[in-house]
This record gives C-alpha cells, sequence and structure tokens, in this order.
C-alpha cells in the first residue's frame, strides 16, 4: 500500500515539475511527464487503499466500524468518539514522509504508538484513541507516542 502511495505522490510531484518546465521551456530534463490519464489512475489506485465500500470522507473523518469505536489503543487508553482530533490538526501523513520531513523519527509510526488501536477486522486499518477515521499503521502525527513512554508517564501517575 505504501508503495501504490509513494509511486502516486512521485508521479504527482513529476507532473508538477513537468508543468512547471513547460512555463519556462524545455522538456524539464528530458523525461516524460505523466499524461493526465495516468494520474487519474494513480488516483484511483489510492483510491483502492481504503477498505471496500469505505467512502474517502469516512475514511478520513469516521465513523469507523464498530469494533473501533470506544476500543482500547495499545496503551490501554479507551477511544472516546466525541473527543478526538481531526487528522489535519495533528498533521496526520505517512510515516515515510514525515521523516523525510524532519517531523519524526525513523521507527515511529502508528503501528508502535501507544494511541494505536490496531486492525480488529483483516482490512488492514486500525484506529486511533485521539485521531478520528481509520488508520494505517504505516502513518504517524504530532500525537504519536511510544508505548514504553507512555507507560513510563502512568507508573509515575501512579507514583505520586
Amino acid at each position: 500500500m505504501a508503495n501504490t502511495r509513494r509511486r502516486f505522490l512521485r508521479l504527482v510531484g513529476a507532473a508538477g515539475l513537468g508543468g512547471i518546465a513547460g512555463c519556462v521551456g524545455g522538456d524539464g530534463g528530458g523525461g516524460a511527464t505523466p499524461t493526465a490519464t495516468e494520474v487519474a489512475d494513480e488516483e484511483d489506485d489510492h483510491e483502492e487503499e481504503r477498505p471496500e465500500g469505505v467512502s474517502e470522507e469516512e475514511f478520513e473523518h469516521g465513523p469507523v466500524p464498530e469494533p473501533y469505536r470506544t476500543a482500547l489503543s495499545q496503551a490501554e487508553e479507551r477511544r472516546d468518539p466525541d473527543q478526538l482530533a481531526r487528522k489535519e490538526d495533528v498533521s496526520f501523513q505517512e510515516a515515510e514522509a514525515a521523516v523525510e520531513a524532519g517531523s519524526a523519527e525513523p521507527g515511529e509510526d502508528c503501528g508502535n504508538c501507544a494511541e494505536y488501536i490496531p486492525d480488529k477486522n483483516g482490512d488492514g486499518f486500525g484506529a486511533c484513541a485521539k485521531v478520528e477515521g481509520y488508520v494505517d499503521p504505516a502513518d504517524w502525527c504530532v500525537l504519536w507516542e511510544s508505548i514504553e513512554e507512555h507507560e513510563a508517564e502512568h507508573e509515575d501517575d501512579e507514583s505520586d
């Protein structure tokens, strides 16, 4: 799935650069620019990454399937559907992109976050105790917290 997203992003970036090169003359370095059909095909591939029958709106904002709505995260935090952050507000993105941007460290992704609720229905996506919508374990946001860090914080709280 992540390879399809990366390929899509590369094609969209190449199309944008091709358009810029066309504006300033030249062919952008001799490489072929993807056609609108190729970019549209990539967008379709991107959409296929959602579970079958799930709209883009539902995928991004929920609701998530019932087994996730009030489930416990990997660090035993209960998900409250009324207290979730929007993905846009927490810099939600692919973990690889966050690492490349300097926002995350290698190895930090939703799959090893304290707030993550792993896949319960076999569609490859989970949820988050703090963020709305479906969550791919290869994603990341600014709320990322290691399970160990979370457990240490709660041990400190209990000893106070």
